[in-house]
C-alpha cells in the first residue's frame, strides 16, 4: 500500500443494520479474530468445541450458519445466546528495521446469537441468527519505519451475519434448509498516518501515510444444506455458501505534510477485493457407540476468487490543491484453502457431555503475499468444550479453542518492511453460551 497517495445503499440502512448487530450480544467484535482465513472455525461452543465439524451434527441455532439443514432437530422454540472473548497478545510482527512486537488489540471479544421453532402442523423450523463470522483486528503501536519516523500499523475488519433461514423434514430421513446470509463489513486502518516523505528527485521513494475511516458495506448471500440419516448410526451432511462481494465505502486521511498540504481528507473513499468466499462441505457423524458421536468434516474454502488485487480509490479531497483522485492495488493473491476437522462428543451422564475436536486448514496466503495486517496465518487448531444442562428448560455450553503458534518469513516487495519479515500467529478462545428451551 506504499503507493497509495502517489496518484494525481443507503447510509440508513448500513446504519441500522449496523445497530442491529451490535444490540445483539455484541455480534460485530470489539476486535476481530478468525482462524480459517477470515472466517473462525465454528460457531457456537459445540461447534467450536468440536473442531467445527458440525455438517452433520448442526442441532443448535449455528446451523443457521453452518448448515441449516440442521434445524429440523429443534422441535421447541430455542433461544441461543453466546459470547466468546480471545487473546491474540501472541501474534506478533518482526522486520529489519528493529521492528519485534506484540499485536496490541489483545482480547477481541464477540457474540453470537440465534432463535429458531417448529411451524405448528408442518415439517418445517423456520429462525434467525446474528453472528460475528471473522475479520481481523491487528495492531503495532509505534513500529519505527523505513522512512525514518515512528509510527503505528492497525486494521479493525469486522464481519457480522444476519441469517433468517428454515429446514424442511423431507421424510424420517432427510431434511434440507436453506438460510439467507446478509453480511455487514466495516473497516478501520492506519497505515503509519503520520509519516510523510516527499522525495522529487525519485518520486518511487516518496510516502504519504493514510488513514481509512468509516469504510462499512452490507450485501447478501445464500446457504443451502442437507442432512440424510444413512442409518441408525450414520448421519450425512453437506452445506454450500455463496459468495458475498464486499465494497466498502467511507474516507480516507492522507498525510500530504511532504507537499506543504498538511492531512487532506477523502470523503468518497472506497476499497474491493476483500470478500466473503464461496464455500462447500460435505460431513458425516457417526455414533460410535450409545455414549460416544464422532464427527468428521472437509470444507473448500474459494479464497482464490474472494482475495485477490485490494484496491483503494478515493476522490473529493477537502484541499482542492490535493491531487483530485488516488489509486492504489496491491496483489493478495490468496489461495484456496481445504479445510479438515474431526470432532467428538461423550455423554458423561445424563446431563454433561464432553468435546474435543481437531481443525487444519493450510495457510492461504502465499509468503511473497504476507502482510502483517492480515497475517491470519494459523493452520492447526484443537478444541475442548462441554454442555451441561441445568434444568429441562436451561443450558450452558463452553468451549476452548487455541490456535498453535505459526510462523512465516516472508518478503513482500509492495510493502516497506525489507527482506525476511516475519509474522508470528497464536490465539486462544474462550466460548460460552445459555439456552432456553420452551
Amino acid at each position: 500500500m506504499k503507493n497509495i497517495a502517489r496518484h494525481g445503499r443507503s447510509q440508513d440502512f448500513l446504519e441500522t443494520v449496523s445497530g442491529f448487530c451490535l444490540l445483539a450480544g455484541l455480534v460485530l467484535p470489539s476486535n476481530a479474530v478468525a482462524t480459517n482465513g477470515l472466517n473462525q472455525i465454528g460457531f457456537g461452543p459445540e461447534s467450536v468445541g468440536m473442531g467445527g465439524a458440525d455438517l452433520a451434527v448442526a442441532r443448535d441455532t449455528s446451523a443457521l450458519n453452518t448448515n441449516p439443514a440442521g434445524l429440523v432437530q429443534i422441535r421447541d422454540p430455542r433461544l441461543d445466546l453466546g459470547f466468546a472473548v480471545g487473546d491474540m497478545g501472541d501474534i506478533r510482527h518482526r522486520d529489519v528495521f528493529g521492528n519485534d512486537v506484540n499485536n496490541d488489540n489483545r482480547y477481541p471479544r464477540l457474540g453470537n446469537t440465534g432463535y429458531a421453532r417448529r411451524l405448528e402442523s408442518w415439517p418445517v423450523t423456520v429462525g434467525i441468527g446474528l453472528f460475528a463470522q471473522g475479520g481481523t483486528g491487528n495492531a503495532y503501536r509505534n513500529l519505527t519505519t523505513a522512512f525514518g519516523t515512528q509510527d503505528d500499523l492497525s486494521i479493525l475488519f469486522r464481519v457480522a451475519r444476519i441469517t433468517p433461514g428454515f429446514a424442511w423434514q423431507v421424510n424420517d430421513a432427510l431434511s434440507v434448509g436453506a438460510s439467507l446470509v446478509g453480511t455487514y463489513a466495516d473497516l478501520e486502518q492506519d497505515f503509519f498516518p503520520d509519516t510523510s516523505l516527499n522525495n522529487p528527485s525519485d518520486p518511487s521513494r516518496s510516502f504519504f501515510g493514510f488513514r481509512l475511516r468509516d469504510m462499512t458495506d452490507f450485501n447478501a448471500g445464500i446457504k443451502l444444506g442437507l442432512m440424510y440419516k444413512a442409518s441408525d448410526r450414520l448421519t450425512l451432511g453437506a452445506a454450500y455458501t455463496s459468495k458475498v462481494d464486499i465494497n466498502l465505502r467511507g474516507e480516507m486521511i492522507v498525510d500530504f505534510t511532504g507537499l506543504g498540504l498538511g492531512k487532506v481528507t477523502y470523503r468518497d473513499a472506497g476499497a474491493k477485493n476483500i470478500d466473503q468466499p464461496e464455500e462447500f462441505g460435505i460431513g458425516a457423524a457417526f455414533q460410535a457407540s450409545d455414549r460416544l458421536l464422532v464427527s468428521l468434516e472437509m470444507t473448500w474454502i474459494n479464497w482464490s476468487a474472494a482475495v485477490t488485487r485490494g484496491t483503494t480509490r478515493a476522490s473529493n479531497p477537502d484541499n482542492p490543491a490535493a491531487p483530485p483522485v488516488l489509486e492504489n492495488s496491491i496483489d493478495y493473491n490468496w489461495r484456496d484453502q481445504y479445510v479438515f476437522a474431526v470432532g467428538a462428543v461423550y455423554d458423561w451422564n445424563a446431563g454433561l457431555r464432553l468435546r474435543a475436536g481437531y481443525n487444519y486448514g493450510r495457510n492461504p496466503i502465499p509468503d511473497a503475499s504476507i502482510n502483517p495486517l492480515l497475517n491470519t496465518i494459523d493452520k492447526q487448531h484443537l478444541t475442548a468444550g462441554f454442555g451441561y444442562d441445568l434444568d429441562n428448560a436451561w443450558q450452558v455450553d463452553g468451549a476452548l479453542e487455541w490456535s498453535l503458534r505459526n510462523s512465516e518469513t516472508y518478503t513482500n516487495p509492495e510493502l516497506p518492511f525489507g527482506p525476511n519479515a516475519q509474522a508470528t500467529g497464536e490465539t486462544v478462545a474462550l466460548h460460552l453460551r445459555l439456552s432456553r428451551s420452551w
